[in-house]
């Protein structure tokens, strides 16, 4: 499946959840779409009717058939090309609360729980995957915890705070 080209121009923002459970991070292989063959965190790009933390929990069920809840965010990232555009990149630290781990087999063909020792054997794993590996799995992660708000409007809407 190509990525829309919404995605490809001036900005995007995309979403990824580190979901532990036991001590072991949830990992998927790509094997549509750019990084084919990559294991990495699940996620992908948030649409322009849902919050980042609605959205990388919609994405974790879609690739891996995992229900996660969001702990808090745990890294951004940002990098600009003439290319793409200008891409953020939100991570979140998630709790696993129920399913096993089932690639969609269409974005992803394996999906799997995996210890830091494990993740860092991986054949074809980025870099940055290995970094939240390392601080997703770490005792004491450093979070910007969520804080829920309601707006003088009415409308509810979350603040992230160290």
């Amino acid at each position: 499946m190509p990525i829309p080209d919404r995605y490809n121009k001036g900005y995007n923002l995309g979403v990824g959840g580190a979901v532990v459970a036991n001590d072991r991070l949830l990992l998927v292989r790509r094997s549509s779409r750019r990084g084919r063959g990559n294991w990495q965190i699940p996620g992908g790009f948030v649409e322009v009717d849902e919050t980042i933390e609605k959205a990388v929990i919609r994405e974790v069920m879609e690739e891996a058939g995992v229900i996660s809840q969001v702990k808090g965010v745990l890294g951004i990232r940002n990098r600009y090309s003439e290319d793409n555009g200008n891409s953020i990149y939100v991570v979140f630290l998630m709790d696993h609360i129920s399913g096993d781990a089932s690639p969609d087999q269409r974005e992803v063909d394996q999906a799997k729980f995996f210890d830091l020792d494990e993740i860092l054997q991986l054949p074809q794993i980025p870099d940055i995957n290995k970094e939240v590996a390392r601080r997703a799995l770490s005792p004491n992660p450093k979070l910007l915890d969520p804080q829920y708000l309601i707006h003088a409007t009415g409308a509810e809407y979350t603040i992230f705070l160290g």
